[in-house]
């Protein structure tokens, strides 16, 4: 009798190994929930954006209307594996595509992301989740709108002309379009899809020109390198006057 108990025991233990080894890790994931995902359809994992403004990055004081140049924090935390449960590393990776350009490549470390838009305007950001091709090939993703400005300065032109040392003088229009009296501000070269070391910088090279108060047309002089592609000026930095 204790033979044959022994025997049934051993023989449930079988098939349960068995169908361990057959079904993998989606077997407990389904028991007991929590587990690694096991390559549910892609219509079942659901991609979630949060965004909020980075204010580790930011001085209020120094800029009260959060214009840009403006860091913002993504997070994929919130997305839903096929069984309901927060994605986890290492079963699901993530990539984003930010709107302006800029793209991440597929990483188990990019739940938590903060990218800095430059320019102001309407920015499309994309969450695309992917299942780890060792558990499943399943896939979702998401969308969120982003507005970014308006910016503190208007760029109304760029131009240039030849020195006889072979550099050139720059000036570059802005006006001041924020309702703050701009005390520092610095302005970016771009030249193609690389941005020179080449700054426009106001604070303390030209202080007849300061401040720089609202509603204001503005001229801003540098002698800069010789450039490829098309020159273009955004603004990288700017502060008003401290109350």
């Amino acid at each position: 009798m204790r033979r044959r108990r022994w025997s049934v025991s051993f023989l449930l233990a079988l098939v349960l190994l068995s169908l361990l080894l057959v079904t993998g890790c989606d077997l407990i994931d389904q028991l007991i929930g929590g587990g690694v995902p096991g390559g549910g359809d892609t219509s079942a994992v659901k991609a979630v954006i949060t965004a909020e403004v980075d204010k580790k990055w930011l001085d209020t004081t120094l800029n009260p209307d959060l214009r840009p140049p403006l860091m913002y924090r993504f997070s994929a935390a919130n997305s839903l594996d096929q069984y309901g449960n927060p994605i986890h590393t290492p079963y699901y990776e993530v990539a984003w595509d930010f709107g302006d350009g800029e793209t991440t490549g597929f990483d188990y470390g990019g739940y938590v992301i903060s990218h800095r838009y430059w320019e102001e305007g309407e920015y499309t950001v994309t969450l695309t989740v992917r299942e780890n091709s060792a558990y499943g090939n399943a896939s979702a993703t998401a969308q969120k709108q982003i507005t970014i400005g308006p910016g503190w300065l208007e760029i109304i032109s760029v131009t240039t002309s030849a020195r006889p040392d072979g550099r050139f003088d720059v000036s570059v229009v802005v006006r001041n379009q924020s309702n703050q009296t701009l005390h520092g501000l610095e302005v970016d070269l771009l030249s193609g899809e690389r941005i020179d070391p080449l700054i426009v910088d106001l604070d303390g090279t030209t202080p007849d020109r300061l401040p720089l108060p609202p509603n204001g047309t503005y001229t801003l002089s540098d002698v800069i390198n010789p450039w490829t592609g098309t020159l273009r000026a955004r603004s990288s930095w700017c502060y008003p006057i401290a109350n």
